[in-house]
C-alpha cells in the first residue's frame, strides 16, 4: 500500500466528528436498563464517551444492557446527575447511579441491619455465625460504623433471600 492510496482511502471516510467532551465532574458508577425496545445505540454510545471513556467501552456497556437486562459502568467525568439521566433516558436508556443507593444504605445502615436481624429472630452472636460474620463486626455495623461495599452487598443479599445467602456463605 502506498502513502497516496492510504490518504485517498481516508479521505473517502470523510472527517472524524469531535465529540465535546465533559472537562469537569466527578466518578459516578451507573447502572444501565434499556428504558425501551429499540434504544438509540449510537446517542447512548456517545453520551457516555462525553463523559470519559472510550467509545468501544461505552457502546459494549450498551450491548450488554440490552442483551442481559443491564450494565454496570464507571463514568469518570460526570458534570451533572441530571444531564447524564438525560442525555441517556433520550436515547432510551434508564440510568440508576450507584452511589446514590449506596449513599441511602450508607445512612440507614444499622438501622436496616438490626431490623433484618430482628426479622430474621436472631440476636448479633446467632446472625454472626449464620452468615459467617466476626461478632464484633456486627455489633459495629449497629452502632454506626459503614461497612466496605462488599459487606453491605452482602446484607443487602440477605435482605431479599436470607436462605439462599445462609447456604451459599456456609458451603465449602
Amino acid at each position: 500500500m502506498t502513502k497516496s492510496s492510504f490518504a485517498a482511502r481516508l479521505a473517502r471516510q470523510g472527517r472524524v466528528r469531535a465529540i465535546p467532551r465533559v472537562n469537569s465532574g466527578s466518578r459516578e458508577e451507573v447502572v444501565l436498563k434499556p428504558d425501551r425496545d429499540a434504544p438509540d445505540v449510537i446517542a447512548a454510545t456517545l453520551a457516555m464517551v462525553a463523559r470519559g471513556i472510550t467509545m468501544l467501552r461505552a457502546k459494549r456497556a450498551v450491548e450488554r444492557a440490552l442483551d442481559e437486562g443491564n450494565a454496570v459502568i464507571e463514568l469518570p467525568m460526570v458534570e451533572d446527575q441530571k444531564a447524564l439521566a438525560k442525555d441517556l433516558e433520550t436515547a432510551g436508556i434508564a440510568i440508576t447511579f450507584r452511589s446514590v443507593a449506596d449513599r441511602d444504605l450508607k445512612e440507614h445502615f444499622s438501622v436496616r441491619l438490626k431490623g433484618l436481624r430482628k426479622r430474621l429472630g436472631m440476636s448479633q452472636e446467632d446472625f454472626a455465625r449464620c452468615y459467617n460474620l466476626d461478632t464484633k463486626t456486627v455489633q459495629g455495623w449497629e452502632i454506626g460504623k459503614i461497612p466496605d461495599r462488599g459487606n453491605r452487598h452482602l446484607i443487602r443479599m440477605i435482605e431479599k433471600d436470607p436462605v439462599t445467602i445462609r447456604r451459599l456463605v456456609n458451603e465449602g
